[in-house]
């Protein structure tokens, strides 16, 4: 049996050794990720004007139509770990990590980023018009609905 003395190790077999970190300073699994990576294949989506997108036969016309080519995909039965690459022409302008993740997200509330997509809400309890009767609500609850009788 060969027994390799502690410190003898070779700057190449040390760096080796090391584990490979990701942009966020976590360590990879390189064999896994590697083979994972080979495996990926992106989809190519184009992008025309401000709401409209055509990836693999499908053509969706939305407020947000990447993250609703994402929901349309995953319906179709691809990968959900799949990406998907918007291009402008001949330009790469976005780039969606997974369409399982792009197709969980909508645009916030503010338009400046994103949100899980929101399974339902409350309805306003604000009466959209001053019009409105609102009769038999409890007198603690009334301010709610606008202070109209």
């Amino acid at each position: 049996m060969r027994c390799r003395k502690a410190g003898k190790a070779t700057a190449a077999n040390a760096a080796r050794d090391l584990p490979e970190l990701d942009r966020l300073g976590g360590t990879i699994n390189s064999t896994a990720y590697r083979s994972y990576r080979k495996t990926q294949v992106a989809i190519r989506a184009e992008l025309i004007g401000s709401d409209r997108c055509i990836a693999t036969g499908i053509d969706v016309q939305a407020a947000s139509p990447v993250l609703t080519m994402c929901r349309r995909l995953l319906e179709a039965g691809f990968d959900p770990a799949l990406s998907l690459e918007c291009y402008r022409n001949d330009v790469l302008a976005l780039t969606v990590a997974s369409i399982g993740h792009g197709a969980g997200l909508e645009i916030n509330g503010h338009g400046t980023g994103f949100r899980p997509i929101s399974e339902g809400g409350a309805a306003s309890l604000v009466p959209k018009s001053n019009e409105v009767e609102v009769s038999g609500i409890p007198e603690p609850l009334a301010h709610l609905a606008g202070g109209i009788r």
